[in-house]
């Protein structure tokens, strides 16, 4: 189940060491590969590999009567060790982003080191999925980050129950996702750094369940139903807003993430740190899904407040 699969001698005396957990066998089954603590502060994604983990155990333990496991699970639940002992988001040592150092090398530095053990004993499986939180100082309606928009991604957000599905920006070739591409694979996205959504992580817990049950990794011995017309929203590139500053302050927000909001409806506001008068009223440029908000409140001039998916129609809807 735990399984070593590299240590790195390290100037204290015990190693670093990398650990995957794994169940059920490659013997051509379909194989589920989820990756989380490329960061030290996606608490979230750590908390879900967890939960996922104890109820696989109590599957092959036999301890849940309700499953069997038909498929293979690969999880590697802390990859970046050593900033999650020191509560950062990077390599505490020479601030590197582990999720900047694919693919890796297996006699490189620390970092590439890990990088290449993570994707070699995931580049084969059939599905990938990434659990991150939102970038510093902001927090994430949970969604799901493709670099592909086809019927497979689309069928595995169904699947997963994630209602908004967001095509990035094809990305250099040095994070984990772009080098998953020949699997059906995406970046599950919610929250904020340094925090842990208990509620939220067991929403997506269910959606990757229900996502291995559609697939056949898991059988239900219950009969169930499964929900095949979940409703989805997919946004292109070119439907993402950005709302920025045009001023200094504070910012205080009044919605919520992960809400539909109208264009013109008030985001929030900016107030002068010091005599607190009110310097600027943001609004929303377009009616659409508040995706990003920020949350940290203080800010400077042109500085992201929230980003929205809005619901115009792109030229791949249209065609």
């Amino acid at each position: 189940m735990k399984e070593k699969v590299l240590s790195i001698p390290t100037p204290f005396g015990a190693p670093l060491v990398l650990y995957k957990n794994t169940w059920g066998k490659s013997d051509h089954s379909e194989t589920l590969a989820i990756v989380s603590g490329l960061h030290g502060d996606h608490l979230n994604g750590m908390h879900l590999s967890s939960r996922l983990s104890q109820f696989l155990d109590n599957i092959v333990e036999g301890s849940d009567a309700n499953y069997t496991l038909n498929g293979q699970v690969i999880i590697f639940p802390v990859v970046n060790l050593n900033a999650i002992q020191s509560g950062s988001r990077l390599w505490p040592y020479d601030g590197m982003d582990m999720d900047l150092a694919f693919p890796g090398n297996p006699a490189g530095e620390t970092t590439e080191a890990l990088a290449s053990a993570v994707l070699k004993h995931t580049v084969n499986a059939d599905w990938g999925i990434i659990l991150q939180s939102a970038l510093p100082h902001y927090e994430d309606a949970p969604h799901i980050q493709t670099l592909k928009m086809d019927g497979s991604i689309k069928k595995l957000a169904r699947d997963l129950k994630i209602e908004t599905v967001r095509k990035l920006q094809p990305s250099p070739q040095v994070n984990l996702s772009s080098h998953w591409q020949d699997m059906v694979s995406v970046t599950l996205s919610s929250g904020s750094p340094r925090t842990l959504n208990l509620p939220q992580c067991e929403s997506l817990f269910q959606g990757i369940v229900n996502f291995m049950q559609a697939e056949g990794i898991l059988k239900d011995r219950r009969k169930t139903k499964s929900d095949k017309n979940f409703p989805t929203r997919f946004y292109q590139p070119e439907n993402e807003v950005t709302v920025l500053a045009d001023t200094a302050g504070m910012f205080l927000h009044e919605v919520k993430v992960g809400t539909l909001i109208q264009e013109g409806q008030t985001i929030g506001e900016i107030r002068d740190l010091y005599s607190g008068k009110r310097l600027e009223e943001i609004t929303a440029p377009a009616d659409g899904f508040l995706v990003t908000l920020r949350q940290y409140p203080i800010v400077y001039e042109k500085e992201s407040l929230a980003t929205i998916l809005t619901t115009k129609k792109s030229w791949w809807d249209i065609f």
